[in-house]
């Protein structure tokens, strides 16, 4: 049976383990499509332009969101991100549940645009837990890592406006239960498209 697409916002504080949830996801459920950001951020190690993001120059950027380009954009540790407005329009015309790897910024922006969307919160256990993540990666410097944990602060500030948590204690276990909760919100009666004519095939 047909049904609605929708689109779905996983976020969490930097370090929170969102980027490797929706990997997984994505391997996991063919079903969904990932909605590849533009940044104005640097590449790192070895991210693929088009793949991981799309990376661009601030006045680029600059320009497209006077063109009206971006569904929502927020500025994120000094750096610009987006999600193009025309890729998620198309996904939804084509009944696509699209997965959105962006900030509690950009969740607040498409909801009050009257989206679709399913909006899930990852947190570690503790703010110390946070920490050593962050510092283990080793990407950033102390002062970054600082700032990412003080932002945190900020962002765990919305939690009571999403719909989910899940707790990153051991990530094959966030993986499972956030998988949970997409498979319980695709088989919702109201994703579905006139179930009755479906099965009865006739009209109603």
């Amino acid at each position: 049976m047909d049904k609605k697409g929708f689109l779905v916002s996983i976020a969490s504080p930097s370090g929170g383990g969102k980027s490797s949830i929706c990997k997984e996801l994505l391997k996991m459920n063919p079903a969904l499509l990932y909605s590849v950001s533009w940044t104005t951020r640097a590449m790192r190690g070895e991210e693929v332009f088009g793949k991981d993001y799309f990376f661009t120059d601030e006045i680029t950027f600059k320009q497209k969101i006077e063109a009206g380009f971006f569904l929502e954009y927020a500025v994120v540790h000094n750096n610009f991100y987006g999600t193009s407005k025309d890729y998620i329009e198309n996904c939804l015309v084509e009944e696509k549940i699209v997965l959105l790897d962006i900030d509690v910024q950009g969740v607040e922006l498409i909801k009050k645009q009257g989206y679709d969307v399913v909006t899930i919160f990852i947190l570690p256990p503790s703010e110390d837990i946070l920490r050593k993540r962050l510092i283990d990666r080793g990407t950033d410097s102390d002062e970054v890592i600082k700032k990412r944990l003080e932002n945190s602060k900020k962002e765990i500030d919305f939690l009571s406006e999403y719909d989910y948590l899940v707790i990153n204690d051991d990530i094959s276990k966030a993986i499972c239960n956030v998988n949970n909760i997409l498979s319980s919100e695709t088989n919702k009666v109201s994703r579905y498209i006139n179930p009755k004519k479906e099965y009865y095939k006739i009209d109603f």
